[in-house]
């Protein structure tokens, strides 16, 4: 067997290392580029940081355009809940902010062991991602501060908030005269077909179904348009009938050739049913943003009926009151809801003065009878009977 030398062996134990060293570290900085290439967005796919709304889009069709599927639209709605009351619901002028969008990335790498002087000249240092002050931008996370209107009059600032929200609008019950709906159209069946390629027996519809629907007299549908599926509710002596909204479809396929309209259901609001009929959506009168002025001695009014007939009324609970437009009311403005005073108990005791239970908003007014909706609560005594004083008025 021949000798060892242990020198030797030492020796070449320490060029292999160096050698493998070596190896690795050009490896590694072979492969950095790569790695750092593939941290940055594809240009071709960029989604833009904001979109501006225009009149007739939804979350929904911003989504399909910007994520390529609708039902992402809640990702948009996420981002802007500081400005979004109610999702199904966004304005003209709205700027909103798009998810998907890159606001810089951070590349954390472990210093490599210092290279041997070779006398070369070093290549300068990587500048950052972004600006110095990359950091301090919003990102893709970041959700401004909800504005709150005071009560005092705006004017007709367009970056206020409305007087009266749209979505609350929409679903809102009303009172119109004691009849059928002249010329009103009417939801047939569901458009949505079971595996034998029958329409499905659908007798309550949900979020996104499709439907068949009979437009409105005299109205000639369009893609998009959209309806509002009512129900008949009761009816009130002196005044007239209830109706409640259901939910609201939007046109997807007009009628062709004699055939049926197709509609896609975008909101609920309740129980939709086939044969309910349809009127064509109405949001005019709700897009002020003047503030009410505060009255005194404003115009009493009488609950004459409760959305429902819950069996303790609160806050976002609908109401009828026995005014009408006709008595110079207007969607916004303010109702204290009281209990009167009443006499002593006991003989020798003073009366029990006026009590107030709650604030109501008009939300939509009619002829035969104004909505309001419960906004702030004091007391638990909100019922059928209950009086009612204008506290603040529209101009």
């Amino acid at each position: 067997m021949a000798r060892t030398d242990p020198d030797r062996e030492h020796t070449i134990g320490i060029m292999r290392n160096r050698t493998l060293r070596t190896v690795l570290a050009a490896a590694s900085l072979a492969a950095a580029p790569t790695v750092l290439a593939a941290q940055q967005p594809a240009p071709g796919n960029a989604v833009p940081q904001t979109h501006t709304v225009v009149a007739g889009e939804t979350l929904w069709s911003l989504a399909q355009r910007y994520l390529s599927d609708p039902y992402r639209w809640h990702e948009i709605y996420d981002l802007n809940k500081g400005q979004i009351a109610d999702p199904h619901w966004i304005y003209p002028g709205q700027v909103l902010k798009l998810p998907g969008t890159v606001t810089g990335v951070s590349v954390s790498v472990t210093p490599m062991p210092a290279a041997p002087d070779t006398g070369a000249k070093p290549a300068p240092a990587p500048g950052p991602v972004r600006g110095a002050d990359w950091m301090s931008e919003p990102t893709v996370f970041h959700r401004p501060t909800p504005r709150t209107p005071g009560p005092e009059s705006l004017g007709e600032d367009e970056t206020a908030m409305p007087t009266v929200n749209q979505g609350e609008y929409v679903r809102a019950p009303y009172v119109m005269k004691a009849a059928d709906v002249p010329g009103a159209g009417r939801i047939i069946k569901s458009g949505d077909l079971d595996p034998d390629a029958d329409p499905l027996p659908t007798t309550i519809f949900k979020a996104y179904d499709n439907v068949l629907i009979v437009p409105p007299a005299g109205v000639t549908p369009k893609k998009g348009d959209r309806y509002v599926a009512l129900t008949m509710d009761d009816v009130l002596r002196g005044q007239g009938q209830v109706v409640v909204p259901t939910g609201v479809v939007q046109v997807t396929r007009p009628p062709e050739g004699g055939a049926a309209a197709v509609a896609m259901v975008v909101q609920i609001f309740g129980e939709m049913h086939p044969d309910q009929i349809l009127v064509p959506l109405d949001t005019a009168g709700v897009w002020s943003t003047v503030r009410p002025k505060a009255v005194t001695g404003g115009r009493s009014a009488s609950i004459r009926w409760i959305l429902a007939s819950p069996v303790l009324p609160t806050m976002q609970n609908y109401a009828v009151l026995d005014l009408t437009s006709a008595d110079g009311v207007k969607p916004g403005d303010l109702f204290d809801v009281f209990r009167t005073r009443t006499a002593a108990s006991h003989v020798g005791d003073p009366a029990d003065p006026e009590i107030p239970i709650a604030r109501a908003q008009a939300i939509k007014v009619t002829p035969y009878g104004t909505t309001v909706l419960i906004v702030a609560q004091q007391q638990p005594a909100i019922d059928v009977g209950m009086m009612a004083r204008m506290s603040a008025k529209m101009p």
